[in-house]
């Protein structure tokens, strides 16, 4: 195990990153959205459904144009972390 992980140790911090802010993202959008609703008279929704509005792909996709934050991330972590065969 503690091989695998020193062998795979930069693909699994990028991977744990992505899922972080992503999910940080949807809790927030949510919030945001919600309360937009709530602002112009109309129904609130909840999580799961909030993952397909049309709210949540913009906003995500606008996030990944941002690839100067995450190659820069990519940059420093590769500095510390080893990925075996790269």
């Amino acid at each position: 195990m503690r091989r695998f992980l020193r062998d795979n140790g930069l693909s699994l911090a990028m991977f744990a990153l992505f899922v972080a802010t992503l999910l940080g993202m949807s809790v927030a959008g949510l919030r945001v959205y919600n309360q937009e609703q709530l602002d112009h008279n109309q129904a609130t929704v909840g999580y799961v459904e909030y993952l397909t509005t049309d709210d949540f792909i913009e906003v995500t996709f606008e996030n990944w144009e941002s690839e100067f934050l995450q190659m820069a991330a990519y940059v420093l972590l590769t500095v510390f972390l080893f990925q075996r065969g790269s």
